[in-house]
């Protein structure tokens, strides 16, 4: 686990306690911090149980009162099957005391560039329905002062583009379009970066070292033993651009981040660890 020293003893609330949530609160207490509230929907005990096992204390959102004011907030909860995500977003701005950072964790996904160009943390971004739900988003977060970090796509060994594809056999997508990606550890790790050392109305941008295909990708994931023997995705897309290429230079300069792991090829090399 990549250390980073956190402002010592200093609470942190983080909405949206998946598994990017529950590495940035542990990543919270190892550097330093303290108290970490990991906000969910709905009380599930078993959940609540896996929470407090990390050293993370559940809170169910309804329970936060309009007094209930943090100097650090995360917000990562995903976008899907909420209408209403930018207000979300500025429900839980009112929750940050603004002594502190607030964190929005937002995708590399707004992005325009589609032809295989670089892309660094400022670049053109497009207009698609989903670009515009996390763009207003981002919006209000830097108008309130606070921190944005665009994510490259998440994956583990268990989760990830390449788990969706062999399960789907057949994809309507081409073999050669570029994924640029980041671990789930790696990210956490740099959010909790921006909430250290970012700056307000900043935007960052968390991804590992080189994009890959997605056939590469799935050619790596091939040599893991989850998937010796599963048979290859095939990709039969023929539309379509060939990605991007993210370019994370100035977010590691400026947070003293760098990924852990090179890219997927090197992950699966190391034992998908």
């Amino acid at each position: 686990m990549v250390q980073i020293t956190v402002p010592a003893s200093q609470g942190l609330l983080i909405i949206g306690a998946g598994v990017l949530g529950c590495g940035v609160g542990e990543r919270w207490r190892a550097g330093g911090g303290g108290e970490v509230l990991a906000v969910t929907r709905t009380a599930k005990p078993e959940r609540d149980a896996s929470l407090r096992a990390l050293g993370l204390t559940p809170r169910v959102r309804d329970a936060l009162g309009a007094d209930d004011r943090h100097a650090y907030v995360v917000f990562c909860a995903s976008p899907g099957g909420n209408d209403d995500y930018a207000g979300e977003v500025a429900g839980a701005l009112q929750l940050w005391d603004g002594a502190g950072r607030f964190v929005f964790t937002s995708s590399a996904g707004v992005y325009a560039e589609d032809g295989g160009g670089r892309v660094a943390e400022d670049a053109p971004v497009g207009d698609s329905p989903r670009a515009a739900k996390l763009l207003r988003a981002e919006e209000a977060v830097r108008a309130a002062g606070g921190t944005v970090v665009r994510l490259a796509g998440l994956y583990t060994l268990d989760r990830g583009a390449h788990n969706a594809w062999f399960n789907m056999g057949e994809v309507k997508q081409r073999p050669d379009g570029l994924i640029n990606q980041v671990h789930y550890d790696d990210a956490a790790a740099c959010v909790v970066a921006a909430l250290a050392n970012g700056a307000a109305g900043a935007t960052y941008l968390a991804a590992d070292d080189a994009p890959l295909s997605r056939e590469a990708i799935c050619r790596a994931a091939a040599r893991a033993p989850r998937f010796a023997g599963k048979p290859m995705p095939r990709f039969v897309g023929e539309g379509g651009g060939t990605g991007k290429v993210l370019d994370s230079a100035r977010t590691r300069r400026e947070l003293g981040w760098a990924p852990a792991r090179a890219n997927f090829d090197a992950f699966i090399d190391a034992g998908g660890e």
